[in-house]
């Protein structure tokens, strides 16, 4: 009896116990400098909402490998920034969320799981000749444009910042925390049933 015990005790561990694995979309942490993703909105911008609150939720994952700046258009210098860098990539239609991603990402509006910002980001992490396309137009036409943090930006629109210190906002305990509690029931659980076989 005991050993039928100890044999489903431990098949029962092995099930329940969480297995941790890397996550193998992304790339391998190195001593790149990270990546700059830059969103160009407006506050009335739904689809400028829907980026930031995505990446409120979601930013804890990928917060080694860029960073996200946000710019009002409202303000003149942001509005030139823009226009200059729209300029440069060639992009002709007016609008935001205008996203850019070193030199070799532009896209106008967001999709509504961002993997298209996600992947352009990780690729430019990866890539050796990145280079950050607003620092230099920045530099080069000397404007004075003033950036918000993706977290200043979740404020100003009411959402949770919990994803933007590092923090899974969706985490409970942590995977040891549920294997101690687990194993500790099943040794309480295991210790009483040889208690009540040893009386009988």
């Amino acid at each position: 009896m005991k050993k039928v015990l100890l044999v489903f005790l431990v098949a029962l561990s092995l099930l329940i116990t969480p297995t941790v694995q890397a996550d193998e979309d992304l790339p391998v942490l190195t001593d790149h400098e990270k990546v700059t993703v830059y969103l160009f909105r407006s506050s009335g911008c739904t689809h400028c909402k829907h980026f930031i609150e995505y990446f409120a939720e979601n930013y804890y994952l990928y917060q080694d490998y860029f960073n996200i700046v946000t710019y009002e258009v409202s303000d003149s210098e942001n509005y030139e920034l823009m226009e200059l860098t729209k300029e440069r990539n060639g992009e002709d239609r007016d609008g935001v969320p205008y996203i850019v991603i070193g030199n070799t990402f532009d896209q106008l509006g967001f999709g509504t799981d961002g993997t298209e910002v996600i992947e352009a980001a990780l690729e430019a992490y990866e890539d050796e000749s990145y280079s950050d396309l607003i620092t230099q137009i920045i530099e080069e036409e000397d404007i004075n444009a003033t950036e918000t943090s993706l977290e200043d930006a979740a404020a100003y629109y009411g959402f949770k910042t919990v994803g933007l210190n590092g923090e899974d906002p969706n985490a409970g305990l942590s995977d040891g925390a549920v294997v101690a509690i687990i194993f500790g029931i099943l040794i309480l659980g295991f210790g009483g049933l040889v208690l009540y076989s040893r009386k009988k």
